[in-house]
C-alpha cells in the first residue's frame, strides 16, 4: 500500500496504508526539506482547511482514488504507479487529462 508524502510542483498528497489520501496544495513548492514540517500538520486527525481527503484502491497496481479539484470545485480522478521513492501520477479533471507527473516523496526520507 501506499505511505508517506509526496510533492510534484505545489500539489501534494499524502497516503495512509489504510487507505486513506490527503490532497493540498502547499507554495512555494515543498522539497525534502519541508517534508517534516508538513507532515505536523498534514495528518488525518482533523485536516486543515483545504485539504481534500479520499481512499484509494489498488488494482492491477494501480492505485486510484477521486478527489475534488482545489482551482475549480470539480471531481478529479487521480490513478497513481509507485516507482521506489517516487510516484507517476495520471489526473483526469475537467475532461482534461494530464499524464506522467513526478511526484516525489519529501517525507519520511527514503532510507539509505
Amino acid at each position: 500500500m501506499l505511505s508517506g508524502i509526496y510533492a510534484c510542483d505545489i500539489q501534494v498528497f499524502r497516503f495512509y496504508p489504510d487507505g486513506l489520501a490527503l490532497d493540498v496544495l502547499v507554495q512555494p513548492a515543498p522539497g525534502p526539506g519541508q517534508g517534516p514540517l508538513i507532515a505536523t500538520w498534514l495528518r488525518r486527525e482533523e485536516p486543515p482547511t483545504g485539504v481534500r481527503t479520499a481512499r484509494y484502491t489498488l488494482s492491477s497496481g494501480v492505485y486510484t482514488f477521486e478527489t475534488r479539484g482545489h482551482l475549480r470545485d470539480e471531481p478529479v480522478i487521480v490513478q497513481v504507479t509507485k516507482r521506489k521513492d517516487q510516484l507517476l501520477v495520471d489526473r483526469r479533471d475537467g475532461g482534461r487529462l494530464r499524464s506522467n507527473l513526478r511526484f516525489v516523496r519529501i517525507y519520511p526520507e527514503k532510507s539509505a
